[in-house]
């Protein structure tokens, strides 16, 4: 007699997660995100051998490329995937007043929230899977077999995480304002914000402890020593990363392939008309790769928690 009872939060949930899906579809958004995300793609991918084979080049085999491009994107674009795939996920539905008839539905408010952030999550993540393999094949086509295919699924979740972080962002402005466009300026402000402050900061004090606690690319940081000379507990060619959360794939893919190397970050120092570079720290890469899992996971924790909150205490009016 009490399964069905033990049953109907599931099936709400699933419920929601199916009403969210084709809310998106109905708007195109994410149809609209698969096509810009394959036009990108294909540009980064084919464009090079393209002009290479115009201006009569040898473009060069790089075995790498499918497992280091598959597992990040640059700041921008995963700030914009974000945005596009969240700006109207909490708040779309008080603009449109179908919030309303959303709760007369017999589901909570918590399993609404839930179905939600699962299908914005599942969203990205079924985005970034079709640019790793696409990649992958790319670069197989392109500049040769590849090297590491099988930790591409490893990064591409990485990558899922850290747009999330943006993404959880996105979502607590929108469910604090109720407004789409403050969810989308409103966050593009914070981006903006921490990347013209982080480079300032890099700028003027150097890759200092303070970056690695932001969202977005956070410190730089290389297998090259501060004097220029590759670290002793480097592997191959130099490796240079950022160690912020939009750099999460790439740094749980490099601590699985070369789980010994040491990054370094340098510190700016300026006396007078001469400027000095010098070694503030280094860190083992799974220190850095746990480090950023760890804000990451705080940031989206946080920022979504306070959302579900909020969410639960609005006030509705019809």
């Amino acid at each position: 007699m009490t399964r069905p009872h033990q049953s109907r939060p599931f099936a709400g949930f699933f419920a929601v997660l199916y009403y969210e899906f084709l809310w998106n579809l109905r708007k195109k958004k994410t149809i609209g995100l698969f096509i810009l995300i394959f036009a990108l793609a294909t540009l980064f991918v084919f464009l090079p051998p393209a002009l290479a084979y115009y201006l009569g080049s040898t473009l060069q085999p790089d075995p790498e490329f499918a497992y280091a491009n598959a597992s990040q994107l640059t700041g921008i674009l995963l700030f914009l995937v974000a945005v596009a795939t969240t700006m109207n996920s909490i708040s779309g539905e008080f603009e449109t007043s179908s919030i309303v008839p959303l709760l007369t539905k017999p589901v909570s408010r918590t399993t609404i929230f839930l179905g939600k952030v699962t299908a914005a999550f599942l969203t990205l993540l079924a985005l970034f899977a079709f640019l790793g393999l696409y990649i992958a094949l790319g670069g197989i086509l392109t500049r040769g077999p590849q090297d590491n295919l099988a930790v591409i699924p490893i990064g591409v979740l990485g990558l899922t995480i850290a747009t999330t972080v943006w993404a959880a962002i996105v979502i607590f402005l929108g469910t604090l304002s109720k407004s789409s466009l403050v969810a989308a300026l409103g966050s593009f402000g914070v981006y903006l914000g921490v990347t013209i402050a982080g480079g300032l900061i890099a700028f003027f004090l150097g890759q200092t402890s303070v970056l690695l606690y932001t969202p977005g690319a956070g410190a730089s940081a290389s297998t090259l020593s501060c004097a220029g000379s590759i670290s002793p507990t480097g592997e191959g060619n130099p490796i240079n990363l950022g160690t912020g959360t939009d750099w999460l794939g790439r740094l749980i893919v490099e601590w699985i392939i070369h789980p010994n190397i040491l990054l370094n970050y340098c510190g700016i120092r300026v006396r007078g008309a001469n400027t000095e570079v010098f070694a503030l720290s280094a860190d083992p890469i799974s220190t850095v790769a746990l480090r950023a899992l760890g804000i990451s996971l705080a940031y989206i924790v946080g920022l979504l928690g306070i959302s579900w909150f909020a969410f639960r205490r609005t006030q509705i009016l019809e």
